[in-house]
C-alpha cells in the first residue's frame, strides 16, 4: 500500500473512533490510551509509512476491543491486530537504530 493510502485509511479510522464515542461515550477511549499515546495522527504527513502503519494497527485493535465487547467480532480478531502491531512496532525501533 502507498502512503497516500495509508494515510486515507488512518483517517477511515479516525472516522469510526468518532462515530463509536458518540454512540458508546468517553468510557472507550482507554481502547485508545497506546494510539493516543503514539501521537501521529493522519494530517502528520511528514511522517513515515512505517509510523502511519503502527497508528492503523493500534487504532484498529482498539476499534476490534469495542467491536467484540459492545457487538459481535471475535476477540481473536483484536488480538491478532495488537500482535501484528507490535511487530511493526520493533521493526520501527530496529530502523531508527540503524
Amino acid at each position: 500500500m502507498h502512503k497516500d493510502e495509508l494515510i486515507q485509511l488512518h483517517q477511515l479510522l479516525v472516522y469510526m473512533r468518532k462515530n463509536l464515542t458518540k454512540k458508546f461515550g468517553h468510557s472507550i477511549d482507554e481502547y485508545f490510551e497506546n494510539y493516543d499515546a503514539l501521537k501521529i495522527y493522519p494530517h502528520h504527513i511528514h511522517r513515515t509509512k512505517s509510523e502511519h502503519t503502527y497508528a492503523i494497527f493500534l487504532l484498529s485493535s482498539g476499534i476490534a476491543k469495542i467491536l467484540s465487547e459492545y457487538g459481535n467480532v471475535p476477540r481473536s480478531v483484536s488480538s491478532r491486530l495488537k500482535d501484528t502491531g507490535e511487530k511493526i512496532e520493533k521493526e520501527i525501533a530496529r530502523k531508527k537504530r540503524q
